[in-house]
């Protein structure tokens, strides 16, 4: 899988091999075309010819860029081989970005403690007794952010009890 983000240029290659001689094959026509998962052609259009290598013939490559985020399949196909596929995740913002910001002073956990007296499916079955935290949320900023209104990752983690009348949960996960 290829994980990039938009607009970042990545490399599309493929290695074309003869299957009765482990030699490259080189001088062939190969293409590439990038589609949404259920098969639906970009518009616009993002496909066109790989490239051979002047350094090994028999490798074909371009570098590309995918301009909206999404999961995206990418196949490339030459006549008289298989056909080669490879899955694109193309993110919103840079993973590299969102690590710089998790320093200690950049992000904020919350304890949210269950105060309705009428428990929710969700509550009933992690076992929340009234008063006792039902989730953390943990919210990260950008350095230059005075606070945490408009975060860059957001997210809940639930409390899971083993009874109601425990104080501390056994683990913190998903919802159910």
């Amino acid at each position: 899988m290829i994980e990039v983000t938009v607009d970042e240029p990545f490399p599309i290659s493929v290695t074309l091999i003869d299957e009765e001689s482990p030699q490259l094959v080189s001088g062939k026509l190969v293409s590439y075309d990038v589609r949404t998962l259920d098969d639906l052609v970009l518009s616009p259009p993002v496909s066109g010819i790989l490239l051979e290598s002047t350094v090994e013939p028999g490798v074909y490559k371009k570098a590309i860029s995918l301009p909206l985020s999404g999961a995206y399949m990418c196949y490339v196909t030459c006549s008289g081989f298989f056909t080669n596929s490879e899955d694109i995740l193309v993110n919103d913002c840079d993973v590299s970005e969102v690590v710089k910001y998790t320093l200690p002073y950049n992000v904020s956990v919350i304890d949210v403690t269950r105060d309705n007296v009428t428990a929710s499916a969700s509550q009933l079955s992690r076992k929340v007794a009234l008063g006792n935290t039902d989730y953390i949320t943990t919210l990260v900023k950008r350095d230059y952010d005075l606070d945490w209104s408009n975060p860059v990752s957001s997210g809940n983690s639930y409390a899971h009890y083993s009874s109601t009348t425990t104080d501390l949960p056994y683990k913190m996960g998903g919802e159910y």
